[in-house]
């Protein structure tokens, strides 16, 4: 709102030079992909592979149709296999790509780095930070590279906002709110994720708290404090309606998931900082620009108006590139763990009704009834 009794703001009306350089791309074409898991997600990611002319070579799937009516849709000259031993055992395989459930998956990561596979894990990662240390050390012993599925990271408009903040265009941050109508629950009410006690506040929103780890990653959290609903007609067993503040102390940063919602299917953030502020509004999985208004001037950054399969493109390509340059992806093992530990803090949370310092959380809650078994 305009201030009646003060000067117009000397910055007003300049354009500011945004920029936020294209993905980074692997330079060989010499990596050979082998994608285990080929349901829905597999599927877009091997879309995505298939558009930036990787080699997948070969399909792993529980069953072998599934495998083949990939193959079939994108990679005709792959192999294609139920049994992930011989995956492991194939010399030309240099990736592993693991698209499958959190409950199997772990140990599907351990074989693949023992096997001496570069690997990239779905997310979330784990269900205990434990044992993401541990998996993150054995890539390091075996000297391969281990990249979480954090496909977020490069979704265009929250690429977009971590650039921004890290190029310091708004200063040092003062709070940060996020916001998400969809139908969530029609996606997913005939998949066996719909079956997830945690579908929305886990398996979707790591996405939102693995961001705010990164945008807040020198500030301690004080505490984290969700509460979870469900509407009349919703067709998920699983809570749709998630509220979640994450309390640094002097900032304070807003989570507000709304994964039932019939007749909209849009997004929000406004993040504010100590010289300016950036915004975005678009849809629940992308849009067109993201803004900026600073004490320098007003701009914006063009962004995908869509997360898939462009992001899952992005994961992949930051693996690519860490192997290539012989670094630490940016989607590191370890960097996945902060927004997990958040995630943690708001699952155990949500089930006791009381704020959760994330420091003393280091495992998924299950209330000892069994919900969520």
């Amino acid at each position: 709102m305009s201030n009646p009794y003060g000067e117009q703001s000397k910055s007003e009306g300049k354009l500011l030079d945004l920029r936020v350089e294209p993905l980074p791309m692997p330079r060989s074409q010499d990596h050979r992909i082998a994608l285990v898991g080929c349901g829905a997600i597999g599927k877009t990611q091997l879309q995505a592979y298939r558009d930036a002319g990787w080699n997948v070579v070969v399909l792993c799937s529980a069953t072998l149709a599934s495998a083949e009516a990939a193959r079939d849709e994108f990679f005709p000259q792959a192999a294609v296999t139920t049994d992930y031993d011989s995956v492991l055992k194939d010399p030309k395989v240099t990736v592993v790509d693991l698209a499958l459930h959190l409950n199997i998956r772990p140990d599907y990561v351990r074989r693949a780095l023992l096997a001496g596979k570069h690997v990239l894990s779905q997310k979330p990662f784990v269900e205990n930070l434990e044992q993401g240390v541990e998996l993150a050390r054995l890539a390091e012993q075996q000297g391969v590279t281990l990249a979480v599925n954090q496909n977020g990271r490069w979704a265009g408009h929250f690429r977009a906002l971590r650039k921004l903040v890290s190029q310091d265009q708004i200063g040092e941050l003062c709070a940060a709110d996020f916001t998400v109508y969809w139908g969530h629950d029609e996606i997913f009410c005939d998949h066996v994720l719909g079956q997830d006690p945690d579908l929305i506040l886990y398996d979707f929103a790591i996405h939102w708290f693995d961001l705010i780890a990164f945008l807040f990653a020198d500030r301690k959290v004080r505490s984290v404090y969700a509460i979870t609903g469900s509407r009349d007609g919703q067709l998920v067993k699983a809570p749709t309606l998630v509220s979640v503040l994450i309390d640094f102390g002097s900032v304070q940063a807003t989570i507000n998931l709304r994964a039932s919602s019939r007749y909209t299917d849009t997004s929000g953030f406004e993040v504010v900082g100590s010289r300016g502020r950036i915004h975005f509004a678009g849809t629940s999985l992308g849009g067109e620009r993201v803004e900026v208004v600073n004490d320098q001037g007003t701009g914006s950054v063009a962004v995908d108006s869509d997360w898939f399969p462009g992001a899952l493109k992005g994961s992949m390509a930051d693996l690519l590139c860490a192997i290539e340059d012989q670094r630490a992806p940016l989607a590191s093992a370890e960097s996945s763990l902060k927004g997990l530990a958040l995630c943690f803090a708001a699952l155990e949370s949500a089930a006791t009704g009381r704020p959760v310092d994330p420091a003393e959380v280091s495992t998924r809650f299950v209330p000892h009834n069994g919900a969520g078994d």
